[in-house]
Formats: C-alpha cells, sequence, structure tokens
C-alpha cells in the first residue's frame, strides 16, 4: 500500500490589510467627501431661507412707509408717504372706478449690482430693501415680486446659489440650492378704511340716475386729478 502524505496549508494573511485598505478606503473617502459637501450645501440653504425670510418680512413691514429704516423700520418725525399713494403708487383701490394700474405686479432684480432706491412707488420700494441680501448677505442672485389683487397684497423674494455643488447633481439633478419666502402686507386700518370706501361708492353707483357706469367714470375722473 501506497502511504497518504496529509498535507496542512497555513493561512497567510500578509497583505490583507493593504487589500481591504485599497478596496474600501477609497468608498470611505468619497462618502465622507459627499457627506460634507452635502452639509455645506444644507447650510447654504438654510441661509438663503433666512436671507429670504428676512428680507421679505422686512418689506412687507416698511412697504407703508418709505422712510421706514431696512432694519428697524423706523423713520423720522413727519416723514410720511403721500395722502394718496395707495391710489396713485401702490393702486390697493384699483378697479374700483375702472382706473388702469401699472402696478399690478411688479419686480426687482437681487444681485451684485443692485442699488437701492428711496423713492415711494412699488419698484422703488423693492429696489431699496433688495441691495441687503445682495450687498451684506452676499448668500445668492434672484429677484423680489410685488403683487397687489386688491385685497391681498403680496411681496415674494427667490434667490438662488451661485456655488454650484457638482457631485450633488447625480443625486437631485442640479447642485444650487434655491429658497422662494412671502410674507403679506397687512394693514388692518387700511384695509377697513378701503372696504368702508367700497361699500359707501357700491351704495351710490347703484341709486346714481345718470345710471352706474356713468358715476364711476365721472368718480374715476375725480380720482385722476389726484396723481401727481
Amino acid at each position: 500500500m501506497i502511504p497518504l502524505t496529509r498535507y496542512k496549508c497555513k493561512a497567510n494573511t500578509s497583505g490583507s490589510i493593504s487589500l481591504e485598505a485599497a478596496l474600501i478606503f477609497p468608498w470611505v473617502v468619497m462618502i465622507t467627501l459627499i457627506l460634507l459637501l452635502f452639509a455645506l450645501f444644507v447650510s447654504q440653504k438654510s441661509l438663503l431661507y433666512y436671507s429670504s425670510t428676512v428680507t421679505a418680512e422686512r418689506t412687507a413691514f416698511g412697504w407703508s412707509n418709505s422712510a421706514k429704516d431696512t432694519h428697524t423700520g423706523a423713520y423720522p418725525e413727519g416723514k410720511y408717504d403721500g395722502l394718496y399713494w395707495r391710489l396713485t403708487e401702490d393702486s390697493l383701490v384699483q378697479g374700483l372706478f375702472g382706473l388702469v394700474s401699472e402696478n399690478r405686479e411688479v419686480s426687482a432684480g437681487i444681485n451684485s449690482e443692485s442699488e437701492g432706491s428711496n423713492g415711494s412707488s412699488a419698484v422703488d420700494k423693492l429696489r431699496k430693501y433688495s441691495v441687503e441680501p445682495a450687498s451684506s448677505h452676499k448668500v445668492g442672485n434672484g429677484e423680489m415680486r410685488y403683487e397687489n389683487i386688491g385685497i391681498q397684497r403680496e411681496v415674494a423674494v427667490e434667490l438662488s446659489s451661485s456655488w454650484n455643488v457638482k457631485p450633488l447633481n447625480w443625486l437631485r439633478g442640479r447642485g444650487e440650492a434655491e429658497s422662494e419666502v412671502s410674507a403679506l402686507i397687512v394693514e388692518p386700518a387700511e384695509f377697513l378704511r378701503t372696504f368702508d370706501l367700497v361699500r359707501y361708492y357700491a351704495a351710490k353707483m347703484k341709486g346714481a340716475k345718470e345710471g352706474e357706469s356713468e358715476y364711476r367714470d365721472k368718480a374715476g375722473g375725480v380720482l385722476r386729478k389726484r396723481k401727481p
């Protein structure tokens, strides 16, 4: 009989650490970098949202007086907008007498070239408050919009980051962060006055001898004379 020889195989673990590191370490580094970029993206989006919110709220709060400070809302004593600014510039009662307004919806850009304005028109007010996110915060570019539909006046701010994270394009299709915030312009006393004005003239038009349409045109002509 031929004797059987037994061979013992010893496990050779030399180089296993290098092999595992070569396979795993690149993935660890890549995942770590993606997490860091994602954290920076979330931080950038938070800054955009904060800047948009502050700008929209301050614009809505200071809308009733163009002399208000953009940060505190304070204004010099005796400094007000004209008596009929809501009719001629803000157009709060537009449509009541068939008046055509150019300020139904206006906008102003937010970028590094934004310049402030001290006027009392809707565009001037948007330009005044658009300087803050463009020059002070410097978080991105965008647009401010003001929309007036009579019973509701709204200021909207849209910002997009100029920093594009290319690795995040694989996950969400685009890398730049975006934010969109809106704030309502609230003036309870002025709303009640406007509501009473509508009720008063609605009753007058209904009972006018010359007819509702002719009376509305006549009243609209009087208000047009108030325009500067």
